[in-house]
């Protein structure tokens, strides 16, 4: 009975209740289930939004010319109009621009695609004497250049891609024309989904501050672009140089893609002077023009007028650019920097999503105001 007694286990073990023990998961543990389940959620979210690019990119532009329309129709509204005729005003000047953008490239289009032959010509020439100048072991011959210098080709896939992008228009101006509409009952449906006044008001302070911010960071690239494109024109008409009024137009649009785009926006023109006028001359005055007017505007004009509001770091802007070609190709190349904008703009306005903001921004400065605080309970 002494050994019994001795071997049995007391009345206070958890087993001797039936009551099982379980250890909790240590840190690590918890650390890679939330990063696995991280990783899941970010796989599924591309294939989602790889799956329906066809119904997302059109909203995210009508997403983007909706924000435009309301900056401009906020720029006039200082000249005391009235809101409808702020708002008319803006839809027509966007609907004139688009339209003026449309003509530009499908009138050239044509033109380029006759002058191509005798580009690809020249450009092969200038190659072919560079080769022979540099002494390379193996000189190009004409065919195994012709792959590699199609121009013609080129300007057929600008063409196809531009199709496709002004194909989608009409769903664009739907989803502009419903937003446009239904923004003025964005304040009765946050009333009736929020009861308590205090924290509608609350909510309502901070959507209003990430549509100001947003407004000005689409206003002013827009406009900064639309001068990169003004300018870009009259160098080249002032050389001379074809299609000035196209590279002006595709200037325009390239420099929504920073760094790539304002270097597609010098080196695809200058090389065009290069090969029309086959003078060296000709190309280094197109460059360094060029090249001075990005320069000027990039790191001048456009940190000055944006300020504070987009100060997005470099190496989240490739990444971005890389992410979204992968997921909605060139039409994604455009509407990165855009959606990365609106992302940092937004976590900026919450407390605990701030520290995200910051560490997406080039200096840690991400708004001029600070964040609105927590409302007290």
């Amino acid at each position: 009975m002494i050994q019994k007694a001795a071997l049995s286990k007391p009345a206070s073990h958890p087993e001797s209740r039936g009551i099982m023990t379980t250890e909790k998961p240590s840190f690590a543990a918890r650390r890679s289930t939330d990063i696995g389940l991280w990783f899941i959620v970010t796989c599924l979210t591309i294939y989602v939004l790889n799956l329906g690019r066809s119904i997302l990119i059109p909203f995210v532009i009508a997403l983007f010319f909706w924000y435009l329309i309301n900056a401009i129709a906020r720029g006039l509204s200082r000249f005391n109009l009235p809101r409808v005729a702020c708002f008319a005003l803006a839809i027509l000047f966007l609907c004139l621009g688009l339209w003026e953008i449309y003509e530009l490239i499908y009138s050239n289009m044509a033109k380029v695609s006759e002058a191509a032959p005798v580009y690809q010509s020249n450009l092969r020439a200038i190659l072919a004497e560079a080769f022979a100048r540099l002494h390379f072991e193996h000189q190009p011959t004409i065919q195994e250049l012709k792959g590699y210098l199609d121009i013609g080709g080129m300007a057929k896939f600008l063409a196809t891609t531009l199709s496709g992008i002004a194909g989608k228009t009409v769903i664009v101006l739907f989803y502009t024309g419903f937003l446009l509409y239904e923004q003025r009952f964005f304040g009765e449906k946050l009333a009736g989904m929020v009861k308590d006044s205090e924290t509608a008001s609350h909510i309502h302070e901070i959507l209003h501050n990430i549509d100001i911010k947003v407004q000005r960071y689409i206003w002013v690239k827009t406009l900064v672009s639309a001068l990169s494109g003004l300018l870009t024109w009259a160098v080249l008409a002032v050389c001379h140089v074809d299609f000035a009024s196209f590279w002006g137009v595709i200037t325009f649009l390239l420099n929504f893609i920073p760094y790539i785009g304002s270097l597609l926006s010098i080196v695809l023109p200058s090389l065009i002077a290069l090969v029309q006028f086959n003078d060296p001359t000709s190309f280094l005055i197109v460059l360094a023009s060029l090249s001075a007017i990005h320069t000027v505007i990039g790191h001048g004009l456009d940190p000055w007028l944006m300020g504070e509001n987009l100060n997005l770091s470099p190496i989240f802007i490739i990444t971005s650019l890389a992410v979204w070609e992968m997921i909605w190709g060139i039409p994604g190349m455009f509407l990165a920097i855009p959606i990365l904008a609106m992302i940092v703009i937004t976590l900026a306005q919450f407390p605990a999503t701030r520290p995200l903001a910051v560490m997406l921004s080039k200096t840690g400065v991400v708004a001029a105001e600070k964040p609105l605080k927590k409302r007290k309970k």
